[in-house]
């Protein structure tokens, strides 16, 4: 479980990232201080002059938020599919300067131009 929390953490930091500059400049000052300065809910709460409930739900709305723009426009998934598709690509090449099979050098070649048009 505690696992899961650290990944969804993780994630929502990510999307926070991509997604940050849409949110207001509240939301963005109460996320800088929950991520970068990982204060605790008490504590910004006393930063921003509310209670440490309406953090909680502000964090919490915010997150909803950053989900429902990935739902729309995906880019954290396409960040994450480029990384995967450079890392097999390494890979392929690594394995390729080795061995010099052929076959694998073709499966490079076909990585390369998924990874090519998944940019586009």
């Amino acid at each position: 479980m505690q696992i899961d929390s650290f990944q969804q953490r993780i994630r929502l930091g990510r999307l926070y990232d991509i997604y940050g500059p849409l949110l207001t400049a509240k939301q963005q000052s109460c996320m800088e201080l929950y991520f970068c300065d990982d204060l605790s809910l008490a504590e910004i709460a006393a930063e921003l002059d509310v209670s440490r409930q309406a953090v909680h739900d502000l964090i919490h709305r915010v997150e909803q938020l950053l989900e429902r723009y990935e739902a729309k426009m995906k880019l954290l998934e396409r960040e994450e599919k480029q990384e995967r598709l450079h890392s097999e690509a390494r890979r392929l090449l690594d394995e390729y300067t080795q061995t010099e099979d052929k076959e694998l050098l073709n499966r490079l070649k076909n990585l390369l131009t998924d990874f090519e048009t998944e940019g586009r």
